[in-house]
């Protein structure tokens, strides 16, 4: 130890690790692996970290020196020992080369030995003992997330949610309310009202019997076809009532417009209902939260 003094231990301390390395290892002879370069570059790649260890921790520049020297010591002999030996050998050297050594730093380099030490003995027993050919497997821990949510402002607003169901029943009302307005105008006329007067060619009929035949027949035909056109002017206005209603939705209004249409003749979706006045109104059900 007499070839490194405080200063140029002080100075190491200041230089980078590689270069810090090469000229602490520059004051020493490294006989136990003379010849190996792997072995002596951990050998003293392990007496530097120490030495850097204590200088961290505040130890004077004497007492760093110190812990160099009992690396020096300690490393080859790591190779035959099993870890209770080696504390005790770690502490044996502490309190004979650092007596008065604090007791905070005495600890602190108690601790930081000994973890370096028997935390790595299987490495420093394959480097010092010979079995350079030991195979050391690393495992790689990959850690699985799941994936990021959409934002909420990507979700479907209730309201908006609402408005699509709607439409929904309406577009299947309106349906509806086009095959009934069909089927209405492709029956055939009121030919259930007409008087065959062929049938009553057996008598004689005088002119007010004709005009009275004529008469009923006019009227009874009037009368089923006022049903029909009525029939049919109240499907239409059930279905612009409704077409109304959806355009009201689809355009981004949120106040939902009853559709009027004759309780008679409507046929909507189970989910509208229809209400027990005159009007016949269809009105949506309560929302639902989805």
């Amino acid at each position: 130890m007499a070839s490194l003094t405080d200063a140029e231990m002080a100075e190491i301390a200041k230089l980078q690790r590689e270069e810090g390395v090469q000229q602490l290892s520059g004051h020493f002879s490294w006989p136990e692996f003379s010849g190996d370069a792997v072995w002596q570059s951990a050998y003293q790649q392990f007496v530097y970290e120490c030495a850097m260890f204590a200088a961290d921790r505040g130890l004077a520049w004497s007492a760093v020196r110190a812990v160099v020297g009992m690396t020096r010591d300690l490393f080859p002999q790591l190779a035959d020992l099993d870890p209770p030996r080696v504390l005790a050998l770690i502490s044996d050297w502490l309190t004979e080369c650092l007596p008065r050594l604090p007791p905070a730093h005495h600890k602190a380099v108690f601790h930081f030995l000994s973890d370096t030490c028997v935390t790595s003995q299987r490495l420093l027993q394959a480097v010092v003992g010979g079995t350079s050919h030991r195979s050391i497997n690393q495992k790689h821990l990959e850690v699985h997330v799941p994936p990021t949510p959409l934002p909420l402002a990507q979700g479907d607003d209730e309201c908006a949610w609402e408005r699509q169901r709607v439409c929904a029943l309406l577009e299947v009302a309106k349906q509806q309310k086009r095959e009934e307005l069909r089927r209405l105008r492709e029956e055939e006329g009121p030919q259930g009202s007409e008087v065959r007067l062929d049938t009553l060619n057996d008598r004689r009929l005088d002119r007010e019997e004709v005009a009275d035949l004529v008469r009923s027949t006019v009227m009874a035909r009037g009368e089923l076809l006022m049903g029909r056109l009525l029939k049919e002017s109240s499907l239409v206005h059930d279905l612009l009532e409704l077409s109304l209603q959806h355009t009201a939705l689809t355009t981004g209004e949120n106040s939902i417009h009853p559709a009027h249409t004759h309780p008679d003749h409507t046929h909507t979706h189970p989910d509208l209902t229809h209400s027990n006045d005159h009007t016949g109104a269809i009105h949506t059900d309560k929302p639902k939260r989805r």
